[in-house]
């Protein structure tokens, strides 16, 4: 008879034990999520200026006002050009130009043989919405990013298309041309001067 009372109180005992260990994983695994929720964007914050070095964390900071700014350690290891920028990438925002103050200047630009595309007639490339434009070393976007593909400017002319597409090259895909579409060239103040067939 004893043996009896004592069986539904061990599984009182155990129904009870069972809510506590249920409550407490529980309460372990909130406190995970709260945990990693904390954890810092290393996206948003890495960037490579140096690809034997590789991604570099804590590259950037992001203003109150939304400005990306580089930090001053890695702002002293750049390597500026004659006009004082320099190109890094960040995983999150792309290839970008620092002025020597570290401020972000130019954004979204594309790569160009694994590198940032450069400069060409004062201007370089910008991607928009997946839309093609060119920016000035000021940061100014000059040309409207309004073209589904641009090239370089050469000799104050550059070739710009309309619902041209994107293709690999390579079987690596590590290389693209622009084809299809229609095509046009623009000066550097982005007036269309004539009409052209497709290279490709």
């Amino acid at each position: 008879m004893p043996g009896y009372r004592l069986l539904p109180t061990f599984f009182i005992c155990a129904i009870a034990l069972t809510g506590l260990v249920s409550r407490s994983i529980g309460t372990k695994s909130e406190t995970l999520q709260e945990t990693d929720s904390k954890k810092p964007d290393t996206a948003a914050t890495s960037c490579l200026f140096d690809v034997e070095r590789g991604e570099i964390p804590g590259c950037l900071n992001r203003t109150a006002e939304g400005k990306l700014l580089v930090t001053q350690q890695v702002l002293k290891e750049l390597h500026f050009d004659s006009y004082g920028l320099a190109a890094i990438r960040s995983a999150r925002e792309g290839w970008m130009y620092v002025s020597h103050g570290g401020r972000v200047l130019i954004s979204g630009v594309p790569t160009m043989d694994n590198w940032a595309d450069s400069f060409h007639d004062g201007l370089v490339r910008v991607v928009r919405n997946n839309k093609y434009g060119f920016a000035n070393r000021k940061g100014q976007v000059v040309i409207s990013a309004i073209y589904d593909g641009a090239m370089n400017f050469e000799k104050g002319k550059a070739k710009v298309c309309n619902r041209c597409v994107s293709k690999c090259v390579d079987h690596n895909c590590e290389y693209h041309v622009f084809a299809g579409g229609e095509w046009f060239e623009i000066d550097t103040k982005g007036t269309v001067v004539a009409r052209i067939r497709p290279d490709n």
